[in-house]
């Protein structure tokens, strides 16, 4: 089959023999491995590209079954096993329960004219309150919420990343629109600003090179023009010495 016919999946789940439930980025996607983090699928040391769920003593088959569920909604390329799968290839018997499926507590999405959107599935106060606190207002005419119009596009991408970790740190499910998620791990944060340049003080030379001598410090137009500067004494100019004796005087009798 032609590789155009079979493409790579953003993200396949299954099961590994080391690490039991696992998930994988094939295509190496910022936004795969941030959707990932958020599901509680953290990097295995030592091999590239492999996630496996955290605390998978904890109900780990249903976390990440929801895990594949919410992706899918969120219109990932999902490859799982059959045992996380929530639309398996095969009719499943009559008998036999289906899983149940999980909506998102809440989803963020870009929207054209709203800019960055989030809505939550009824009855997910919890999700409507962290929103509230991270800046989202309820729409006055739809049901969903929206930033205040003056929000910058950086400054909404760092309030999408915040209210997803506050989300998830509460137990939350979070979907987030795939090119969102790029566009928020892609997110540059800003330079630290630098220090203003501390004014330099009329001593600093003396201070940096102590060599200088005091006269050359006194002619200095820096310090000429300083108000209340005693006057730095200029050196003494050497005294004179003896004059020579004459030769003629040394030598002469008196007559």
């Amino acid at each position: 089959m032609p590789l155009s016919e079979n493409p790579l999946p953003d993200i396949a789940v299954g099961r590994h023999p080391d690490f039991g439930i696992v998930a994988t980025n094939p295509k190496h996607l910022a936004a795969s491995a941030w959707m990932l983090r958020g599901f509680d699928f953290h990097p295995v040391p030592g091999h590239p590209d492999l996630y496996a769920l955290a605390d998978q003593h904890r109900d780990g088959p249903g976390r990440a079954t929801r895990a594949v569920d919410l992706l899918r909604r969120a219109n990932y390329q999902i490859q799982v096993d059959a045992e996380f799968d929530t639309f398996p290839k095969a009719p499943s018997p009559v008998h036999a329960a289906t899983p149940q499926r999980v909506q998102p507590d809440v989803a963020f999405a870009d929207h054209p004219r709203l800019g960055i959107i989030a809505a939550t599935t009824d009855g997910a106060l919890a999700g409507e309150q962290l929103l509230e606190e991270h800046g989202w207002q309820p729409h006055p005419s739809l049901d969903i919420y929206t930033l205040p119009p003056a929000t910058g596009r950086d400054q909404a991408l760092g309030q999408v990343a915040q209210a997803t970790a506050a989300m998830h740190r509460a137990d939350l499910q979070v979907a987030v629109q795939p090119s969102l998620a790029r566009d928020v791990t892609a997110r540059r944060r800003p330079a630290p600003a630098r220090p203003a340049p501390r004014e330099r003080s009329p001593d600093a030379a003396a201070r940096q090179f102590p060599s200088l001598s005091a006269a050359a410090l006194a002619a200095s137009p820096a310090r000429a023009g300083l108000p209340a500067t005693p006057p730095v004494p200029a050196p003494a100019a050497p005294a004179p010495g003896p004059r020579p004796v004459d030769p003629r005087v040394a030598f002469s009798h008196p007559h």
